[in-house]
């Protein structure tokens, strides 16, 4: 094991200590593990550190190993374009479907077979292991330093002291989750993005504002502009969509463990035909194709509350004025394109718009990675979840007008 550990003392492994050391030289190319879930934000809010590494250490590789439960998630073709990794290698823990019975689980050995290729073929240097809690990353860590010593290619490594054993497994260890958020004053549960740079800290990088980042790529792009070809003529054609700004709605959560994070539709509905009376908008609605159902029920609600209000607004006007002509009927320009877009594909679609209104979801974080005015509309403080950045505003079960108020706060730029 590494020398850094003969001055460490049983107090100090106890404590969570950072320990004494330093990287003997700059990586050139960084293996990043990572576990845990595969949701879009989830993954998406490394990139805040994927960042931080790389105006630490210049032109530095990053390759990311992501140790998933199983394989086909979506979220595989995102990452694999991310501008800031140089590679990304999805390894199971699983061969199949969890859905399927007696599926023997993905041995260690051959995890480590899998991951030692990886190093080999990519010549890494350092290995960081961003997993705080329990012991797979760190055996795979140590393992593989092993294993490529034998082949003669020297690596070191990084990992989190979240508990004393784990110091053990590393080159170099961080302080624990818990010394890390109280040598910042940051409150637990913290802001997710900032949960990997507790391992950087080792290194004495900090996040310092850093925003996850993502971009579309120029395939997904053109992708896109071919399906909204239509749709924009549609709006051209419209004389009242002048002026108009184009909004994406991501009412998702479709998945039974996060129904609970879905607006009430009526409450939805009100919100948003109060901004529109405001600022006219046509309408994106995003989604996996299992929510195609909510967003037309929405867009049915929206509709009969729309004319409703529309009726409404000519009596007023008739009454006042005395007279029975009626002006042109105002159009709502809308396209549901749940289940019609690739992760890549939906990231450009969101670009396209000059505000994102979403729930507690995916389409949420990647519009934030994008920087585009994201109102993110939650049914209970949830401040794990928040991005702190200028672009982003977060409402917790907002009155129409507190709505309002927020989303013309972020539409002023285009004012």
């Amino acid at each position: 094991m590494s020398k850094t550990y003969n001055t460490l003392h049983a107090p100090d492994l106890l404590e969570g200590t950072q320990a004494v050391g330093a990287l003997q030289k700059n990586p050139q190319r960084i293996l990043m593990i990572k576990s845990h879930s595969m949701g879009v934000g989830d993954v998406l809010r490394s990139s805040a550190a994927w960042r931080a590494l790389k105006d630490r250490f210049g032109p530095v590789e990053l390759h990311l190993l992501f140790l998933s439960k199983h394989p086909g998630y979506a979220t595989e073709s995102l990452i694999k374009e991310h501008h800031l990794l140089s590679s990304a290698h999805f390894l199971t823990l699983r061969p199949t479907s969890p859905d399927e019975q007696q599926v023997q689980i993905t041995s260690m050995h051959a995890l480590v077979a899998q991951s030692l290729q990886i190093c080999v073929d990519l010549e890494i240097d350092l290995i960081i292991d961003f997993e705080m809690h329990g012991l797979r990353g760190a055996w795979l860590t140590w393992r593989l330093q092993r294993e490529l010593s034998r082949k003669h290619q020297s690596v070191q490594t990084l990992g989190v002291a979240q508990f004393w054993i784990k110091r053990f497994f590393y080159d170099l260890c961080s302080k624990s989750l818990k010394a890390f958020a109280l040598d910042q004053g940051l409150a637990l549960p913290m802001d997710y993005s900032n949960r990997d740079f507790v391992v950087l800290s080792a290194l004495g990088i900090q996040r310092e504002g850093r925003s996850i980042e993502l971009q579309s790529s120029p395939q997904a792009q053109q992708s896109v502009q071919r399906m909204l070809d239509e749709f924009h003529k549609r709006r051209c054609r419209t004389a009242q969509g002048e002026g108009r700004f184009l909004l994406a709605l991501n009412i998702g959560c479709g998945t039974p463990d996060a129904l609970y994070k879905r607006p009430q539709m009526a409450d939805l509905v009100s919100a948003m035909l109060a901004l529109f009376c405001v600022r006219p908008f046509d309408l994106l609605l995003t989604g996996a194709a299992f929510e195609q159902e909510v967003n037309q029920a929405f867009i049915q609600a929206f509709n009969q509350a729309f004319n409703q209000a529309f009726n409404q607004a000519f009596e007023s006007a008739r009454q006042s004025s005395g007279s029975s002509k009626q002006g042109p009927e105002p159009t709502f320009n809308c396209l549901d394109c749940a289940g019609q877009t690739s992760l890549p594909e939906l990231s450009a679609l969101v670009g396209e718009c000059d505000l994102m209104v979403s729930t507690d979801s995916g389409p949420y974080h990647m519009a934030v990675a994008l920087k585009v005015p994201t109102l993110a509309w939650f049914i209970k403080e949830e401040v794990a979840s928040y991005h702190q950045v200028a672009w982003c505003k977060h409402v917790v079960h907002p009155s129409a007008e507190e709505f309002v108020v927020l989303a013309l706060s972020l539409l002023e730029p285009l004012a």
